[in-house]
Order: C-alpha cells, then sequence, then structure tokens
C-alpha cells in the first residue's frame, strides 16, 4: 500500500451511531445526539505504521498540547499560570481570551491537508495514501440494527482515527506560526507564549488589550480554513 498509495476501498468506510448525550433531554433533536465512527480494525493498525514511519513529518509547534506523548491539559493550564505570575510579577496585566472552534475536526478541508503534507516535503508516498484514503471515505448510519445507504463524507478527519489528531494539529498549526512570527501576544524572554492550544481549544494571552483585538484577526483568517469548500 505504501509503494502503490493505495488502500482497500473498506478502508474508508464507517458505521455511525448516534448516541444519546443526555437521556432526560429531548430525545428528537438532532443536538442531543453525538456520532460515533466505527472503522475497521485493520486501518487503524495500517494508520498506526504509518504514524511511526511519517510522525516526524506531522509535527506541530510545542504550544499544541493536545494529542501528544508526555503533554496534557495540565501541562497547557500550567504554562498560562506561568506566563500569567511572570506578568504580575512585574506589574503588568494579562488579558485572556478563551476560544473553542465549533466542530473543528468536521470541517477540515482534505485539499488544504494535501497541500500542507506538500509544503513540508512530505514524501509523495505518504501524501498519495492520505489523498488516496480521503477521496474514498464514506459512510453509514446504523439506527436500531438498521443501516442506511451510505453517503460520501468530503470534510473532516476520521474520527477514531490513529492519524487524525496527527492531521488535525498540523492542519492548525498556522495559527501557532503566524501568531508567533508576529510576536502578537505575551512572550517570557525570547519564548513566545501569546497562544496555548490543546486540540481545538484556544488561549490567547496579551498584556494589550488592542494588541488581543489584533490576535483575534489571525485566528478569524486563520480560522476560515476549518470551513469545508
Amino acid at each position: 500500500m505504501i509503494a502503490h498509495g493505495y488502500v482497500p476501498n473498506n478502508f474508508g468506510t464507517s458505521i455511525v451511531v448516534p448516541l444519546v448525550k443526555d437521556r432526560c433531554g429531548d430525545v428528537s433533536k438532532l443536538a442531543n445526539y453525538r456520532a460515533i465512527s466505527l472503522s475497521p480494525v485493520f486501518a487503524k493498525l495500517f494508520e498506526a505504521c504509518l504514524s511511526g514511519k511519517f510522525g516526524v513529518y506531522l509535527q506541530s509547534r510545542d504550544l499544541q498540547f493536545g494529542f501528544k506523548k508526555h503533554s496534557s491539559c495540565s501541562s497547557a493550564v500550567y504554562v498560562a499560570q506561568q506566563v500569567i505570575h511572570y506578568y504580575a510579577k512585574r506589574g503588568s496585566t494579562v488579558y485572556l481570551a478563551a476560544l473553542d472552534a465549533s466542530k473543528a475536526f468536521d470541517r477540515i478541508n482534505h485539499t488544504i491537508i494535501i497541500n500542507k503534507l506538500q509544503s513540508r516535503n512530505t514524501p509523495m508516498c505518504f501524501i498519495q495514501i492520505i489523498a488516496n484514503w480521503y477521496g474514498k471515505l464514506s459512510a453509514t448510519v446504523r439506527w436500531n440494527g438498521v443501516f442506511s445507504r451510505y453517503f460520501d463524507v468530503f470534510c473532516g478527519v476520521r474520527q477514531g482515527g490513529v492519524l487524525s489528531p496527527l492531521l488535525f494539529n498540523l492542519y492548525v498549526d498556522d495559527l501557532l506560526v503566524n501568531l508567533e512570527s508576529k510576536k502578537l501576544g505575551c512572550c517570557v524572554a525570547d519564548t513566545y507564549v501569546g497562544c496555548i492550544m490543546y486540540a481545538d481549544d484556544i488561549l490567547l494571552l496579551s498584556a494589550s488589550i488592542v494588541v488581543l483585538q489584533s490576535m483575534f484577526i489571525v485566528v478569524l483568517v486563520v480560522g476560515l480554513l476549518l470551513r469545508p469548500l
């Protein structure tokens, strides 16, 4: 599969099972359901092999704490606390803005993923595999033992996929790159700490409310990439 940049068609199929979020709530409302996707185990095994072989090309900035070894939400909170302590000790105010990208994982544009992989000089065999794999995504909904017709999936990373968190981090890494290159937000010595991310949760830190507003603009511009074409 690596040599030919091809995966079996069944690797792209998944079964979507709607689960009720709140059984005491209104079960007739769509918002009260969470969709869980079931995919072939062999596909996940192959993804694990790809992650071990090509994971070095999918690395993201240190300020992204989600889906990484020896990193957790507590790590992100600790960094935020230390930044606030650093500025407060020097008599400066720190403004914070907490953002959450709505359904970010489901809005990823497949074409942009491929372009970002190419910009990192990722081996062509891996790019071809991802392009082939994401070009044949389809799903069926299972409800009370009954299956719907299969439908094509044109955006979003594969739910439950081993590579999906890495591809998501790669996708949103440009936000950290843009903010850091412009030095928008807090810095400790020469280290940029103005934006802390945990997956799709974003925390902006700035000593100036005007700068914080500029950071919002960058987030909005880069965030447009999360919308499917």
